[in-house]
Order: structure tokens, then sequence, then C-alpha cells
């Protein structure tokens, strides 16, 4: 659902992912607030993965945004996600698994090497690959699905 509202806020507007994202959140916090009647389970494929970007990108701001950027546009200690060279293809999401468990040694860019970050759980990391992987889309880097 968001991936599709955030296509649909796209067209026309490129390299504005900080646009993307506040669109989401206002989706997300409107859909909140109007919540309705019925099954309150929300337990709907949309739902989740909704509820998966929301806490990948509230998880990314906390723990990852003072490098990588809030929306993942990098910043001067950090490279860039939102990046033609963290697509799927190439950083595979256990890439991301790897880097918060493991560190990762500079490779691709000149910011130094990256230490572990503990304290987040894979359901944690999960949803900031959520978070990284529909900017990602919604930037055109990659085409595909996103994992929530």
């Amino acid at each position: 659902m968001v991936v599709e509202l955030l296509r649909a806020a796209k067209t026309g507007i490129p390299g504005r992912v900080w646009l993307y994202a506040t669109l989401a959140a206002l989706f997300l916090a409107l859909t909140a607030a109007c919540g309705g009647g019925g099954d309150s389970s929300g337990a709907t494929a949309g739902n989740a993965s909704a509820e998966a970007f929301e806490r990948g990108g509230a998880i990314f701001k906390a723990q990852c945004a003072i490098c990588h950027g809030g929306v993942g546009e990098g910043t001067q200690t950090g490279p860039a996600l939102v990046h033609a060279i963290y697509n799927p293809n190439h950083h595979p999401d256990f890439s991301f698994h790897n880097a918060v468990n493991n560190g990762v040694p500079q490779h691709h860019w000149v910011f130094g090497d990256m230490a572990p970050r503990p304290g987040l759980s894979e359901g944690d990391v999960n949803n900031i690959i959520c978070y990284i992987r529909t900017l990602q889309v919604n930037e055109g880097i990659y085409e595909g699905d996103v994992p929530c």
C-alpha cells in the first residue's frame, strides 16, 4: 500500500526522497487516525507493509541516520543507501544484516569502516531493509518487490 502511494507521489518529481518519506508518514498518520470500525485486528498484508515501513523508518532515523542521513541520502560520515550500489542485486538484504552484526570494512566509499551496531534485533534490521528498499524502489534504483 505504501509502495503504491509513494510510486504515485513520485510521478513527475524525481530525486526527492524526503518528499516520499514525508508523504508516507502523513499517509500512515491519517490511516491510523481514521481507523474505522469492524475487525480491529488490522492484520492485512498492506497494513503489515505500512507498519514495517514506519517501524523501519523510525529505527533507521534513531540508529543509522547520523551517518546515512534520515532518508538514506548519506552524509559527510556515511554513504547514501538510497543509491544504485546498494540495490538488492549488488547488496542483497543479508548484506544489511551482516553490516549491523559484524560491521563492514570500507569498500565503496571513503568514509572508513562501519562498526557493528549492537542492540538491533533481526526484526529491527528487517524493518530497516523494508524502509530502505521502499525508498530505493521509489527512486527508480531498482524495480522489484519490497521485502515487507
